[in-house]
């Protein structure tokens, strides 16, 4: 996710990234040689400085000590989803940037989509009537590897997160209960398991449906489906292929709304209660699918 950030970020004229700390050798080296400032450690990058703001695109179990880092220094930060491995994770990072009181962005970028901000101003305007059902879906065309795997939380955590995330900024309720069964085949259903499905109640009565897969031939793709008293909307929003400007776009207008926010302006972004919220609601489906397998990594 560093590299697509970094890939994301040279379509801005906003945002400009000034160093990059990478521990891997090899992988430092590749960033020096694309003209990159780089460092190995922390300690380096913090005694250097020279920046504004700080982009996290750690593995997930890193996320929490290096909020903690950066917010000692004061250094508002913009840290990918979704801040640790469960909520306790997310209420520690929030109570570091609360007492450093600097801007914190979770990179939900979802919210930054033109589409999925279009549909979200219909809702709150009413024109769909009373939302009754919103379905999150989303479909990766391969699994991950067994490295990122082991730090990743697991599929609730590391993609149904997002869901929890869409479907409260977008019906602008809560998760309420969350329930879930894992799929796919085999000794990797016990493990991490590639499919799931999780209902949920939001806090208005309207019921989430949530798919999460990671075998699709279609790529790797997102929509969502919205069921209103006055109306239905479907919007698939990454498609495959074509679907990677979009993700890159809302990348770079996710990190200006945070340059922004810096500067002063409105935060835009999803912050430490949507972190916090995010990850409660992964915890209860991850919980119910432990309860039906058996071995769902906690």
């Amino acid at each position: 996710m560093g590299r697509v950030h970094l890939d994301a970020l040279t379509r801005s004229d906003q945002v400009e990234v000034v160093a990059v700390l990478e521990p891997v050798d090899a992988v430092r080296r590749g960033l020096a040689e694309r003209g990159l400032r780089t460092f190995a450690t922390l300690a380096q990058l913090l005694e250097d400085r020279g920046f504004d703001g700080v982009l996290i695109a750690a593995p997930t179990d890193r996320h929490v000590e290096l909020v903690e880092a950066f917010a000692l220094a004061e250094i508002p930060i913009l840290c990918e989803k979704p801040v640790g491995l469960a909520a306790v994770d997310a209420i520690a990072a929030a109570h570091a940037v609360q007492r450093a009181g600097i801007v914190f962005q979770v990179g939900y970028w979802r919210r930054f989509v033109p589409e999925l901000r279009s549909l979200r101003e219909r809702m709150a305007a009413g024109e769909l009537g009373e939302i009754v059902q919103i379905s999150c879906l989303q479909w990766d065309a391969e699994p991950p590897s067994a490295q990122f795997r082991a730090h990743s939380g697991g599929i609730a955590v590391d993609m149904g997160v997002h869901e929890f995330d869409q479907a409260r900024w977008l019906t602008g309720q809560d998760v309420a209960s969350a329930t879930g069964v894992p799929g796919g085949s085999g000794d990797q259903r016990e493990i991490d398991p590639d499919v799931a499905a999780i209902t949920a109640r939001l806090t208005a009565g309207a019921v989430l449906i949530v798919s999460l897969g990671r075998i699709f031939p279609e790529g790797d793709c997102c929509w969502v489906e919205v069921f209103g008293t006055k109306g239905y909307e479907r919007i698939p929003f990454v498609w495959g292929a074509a679907g990677d400007e979009v993700f890159h776009a809302a990348l770079a207008a996710q990190a200006e709304a945070f340059a922004a926010a810096v500067r002063g302006a409105e935060p835009a972004g999803a912050g430490v209660t949507d972190a916090v919220a995010a990850l409660r609601a992964a915890e209860m489906a991850r919980d119910a699918m432990r309860a039906s397998r058996g071995s769902v990594p906690a």
